[in-house]
C-alpha cells in the first residue's frame, strides 16, 4: 500500500514537462540575443567599410588588409600579404622622414635652432615603428583578433596624417623665414637666430616704455603684412601661432610703472601682439611672453652686450 502511495503521487507531481518548457524557453532567449549579437556585429561592420571608403589610398591598403582578415580562409597567405602591406607603409613613412631631413639640412644654423622639432618627429618615428613592430608581431599570432589588428592599423594612419601636417607646417615656417629674412636684410638693429628673427628693443619702444614707437609700429606692420600673407595659406587644421618674446637687460629698472624687468618685458611683448592684432593677425594666433633679464644671449656687461640683450623675438611655431 505504501508503494502505491509513491506511486500516484510521483505521477501527480511530475515536473518533467514543465522542465523542457523552460529548457526550450531559455534556448530560444539564448538564441534570439545570438542573433541580436550576430546582427549588430554585422551593422558595426558596415558602418566601418563605410567610413573606410572615402580615406586616401593608405585607408584603401588597410580595407584591403581589413577584408582579407575578416575573410580568414587562409590565415597563412593572408598573414603574408598583410606583412607586405605593412613594409609598404614603413617605406612610405620612412620617404617622409626623408623629406623632412632635407628640409632640416637646407641650412646649418636654422638645423641647430630647429634640433628640438627634429628630435620630436624622431621620436614619433620610434613610436610608429614600435607600433609596427606590435602590429606585424600580433599578426604572426593566429590568436589575435581582427578588431585589435584594424585599432593598430588606425592608430598607424593617425600618426601617418600628423607627420604629413608638421611637414606642411615646416613648409610655411620656411616661407615666413625666407620672405621676412629678404625685407629685415641688412637692416640695422635686425639679427637672425634660427628660426627666431631677434629686433633690438630700441627699434620698437623708449627706454624704460612699453609704448610702440612710429618707427617700431612700421616695422611691426611690415610683419604682420607677411604674417598673414602666410596665414592664407595654411589650411585650417594645421594650427599655428606667431611667438612674440620680450627681454631685457639685467640692469634693475627704476620706472615707477614697472616693478620689476619681467613686467617690462612682458608689457612690451603684449603692446606688439596688440598692434599685430590692430592689423588684422587673429589673436588666437598669436602668443605674447615675457622673460625679463633671464634668457640673455650675450653674457658681457659691456653697453654692447646689454644692447643684444634688450630685445623682440619672433618665431612663427606650431601650437
Amino acid at each position: 500500500m505504501s508503494f502505491s502511495r509513491r506511486r500516484r503521487n510521483s505521477e501527480q507531481f511530475d515536473i518533467w514537462p514543465g522542465f523542457v518548457d523552460a529548457l526550450s524557453t531559455v534556448l530560444l532567449v539564448f538564441i534570439f540575443v545570438l542573433v541580436g549579437f550576430i546582427a549588430s556585429q554585422i551593422y558595426l561592420s558596415g558602418v566601418i567599410f563605410d567610413k573606410d571608403s572615402s580615406l586616401s589610398s593608405l585607408r584603401s591598403k588597410l580595407a584591403d588588409v581589413c577584408s582579407l582578415l575578416n575573410l580568414e580562409k587562409d590565415k597563412n597567405a593572408e598573414l603574408k600579404d598583410v606583412n607586405a602591406d605593412l613594409s609598404k607603409q614603413i617605406k612610405d613613412l620612412n620617404s617622409t622622414v626623408e623629406t623632412l631631413q632635407g628640409l632640416f639640412d637646407r641650412d646649418e644654423a636654422r638645423l641647430k635652432s630647429e634640433a628640438e622639432t627634429k628630435k620630436t618627429l624622431e621620436e614619433k618615428i620610434e613610436t610608429i615603428s614600435a607600433q609596427l613592430k606590435d602590429v606585424l608581431a600580433a599578426l604572426a599570432a593566429e590568436k589575435q583578433t581582427a578588431e585589435e589588428r584594424l585599432k593598430a592599423l588606425e592608430i598607424i594612419k593617425k600618426e601617418n596624417i600628423k607627420l604629413t601636417d608638421l611637414s606642411k607646417m615646416n613648409a610655411y615656417r620656411s616661407e615666413f623665414f625666407d620672405k621676412l629674412q629678404a625685407i629685415v636684410k641688412d637692416k640695422k638693429g635686425i639679427r637672425i637666430a634660427g628660426d627666431r628673427f631677434i629686433f633690438q628693443s630700441e627699434l620698437f619702444f623708449e627706454s624704460a616704455s612699453d609704448e610702440l614707437s612710429q618707427e617700431g609700429k612700421k616695422q611691426v606692420s611690415e610683419l604682420a603684412k607677411i604674417v598673414k600673407e602666410i596665414a592664407d595659406k595654411i589650411p585650417d587644421k594645421i594650427k599655428w601661432i606667431l611667438r612674440v618674446d620680450g627681454h631685457t637687460d639685467q640692469r634693475p629698472i627704476t620706472s615707477p610703472k614697472f616693478a620689476s624687468n619681467w613686467e617690462l618685458s612682458a608689457a612690451r611683448a603684449i603692446s606688439v601682439v596688440k598692434h599685430l592684432v590692430k592689423e588684422g593677425i587673429p589673436a588666437k594666433n598669436l602668443v605674447a611672453a615675457g622673460f625679463g633679464e633671464n634668457q640673455p644671449i650675450s653674457d658681457g656687461k659691456s653697453t654692447e652686450d646689454l644692447a643684444k640683450n634688450r630685445r623682440i623675438e619672433f618665431k612663427l611655431d606650431e601650437r
